[in-house]
């Protein structure tokens, strides 16, 4: 089997692991399905239809992922107190998408917009104080976090971003750099 690229907080589970925590999932879905076939063997039909098929559908995939662990064909990691299946192809680009187009129309409108009201000096590209401007309330540990953002994303090292380079960092400012967590300032735990 090719090498599986895991992610930084992901811990690989044990069988004993796998099959306890999805046996878990498991049972708790049964026990659901169960509730959801006897009110339709009782004539109510919707609440079967629109609860216990996809509950069904996701208790088959569950245990699916548990038996391709123990098949080799991928690995069971806990990350975050999350069960997420990894494969060799986890985490790969895999080339143009079908909603390719749909990004470029989405993410062109939405790069020049910020480049117009972030641009304060109109030369065309955003320098980090720029950026800082319209982020004054931010903490120390967020601003060295956007400031790796923003070099990572200045290729040529001369302090700016160009409309291209914007657009790279608004794409991967979609990740787990931006999730929710205890502590941001966007966070529901702080407010």
């Amino acid at each position: 089997m090719t090498e599986i690229n895991f992610h930084p907080g992901d811990k690989v589970m044990s069988g004993l692991e796998v099959a306890k925590n999805g046996g878990y999932f498991v049972v708790g879905l049964l026990i659901f399905e169960g509730m959801f076939y006897a009110m339709y063997l009782e004539g109510e039909e919707i609440p079967a239809l629109l609860c216990g098929i996809p509950l069904g559908l996701i208790m088959v995939a569950i245990a699916s992922q548990c038996v391709m662990h123990f098949l080799g064909l991928g690995k069971m990691v806990m990350n975050e107190g999350t069960m997420v299946f990894r494969t060799p192809r986890s985490g790969k680009k895999k080339g143009k998408g079908i909603l390719a187009p749909l990004e470029r129309i989405i993410l062109a409108p939405m790069s020049r917009a910020i480049m117009r009201d972030m641009d304060k000096d109109g030369d065309g590209m955003i320098s980090f104080d720029e950026m800082l401007e319209q982020m004054a309330r931010e903490s120390k540990e967020e601003i060295m976090e956007m400031q790796e953002l923003f070099e990572k994303h200045d290729k040529d090292g001369d302090g700016f971003l160009t409309l291209e380079e914007l657009e790279g960092l608004i794409r991967e400012s979609g990740d787990e750099t931006w999730a929710e967590k205890e502590g941001n300032w966007w966070s529901d735990e702080v407010n």
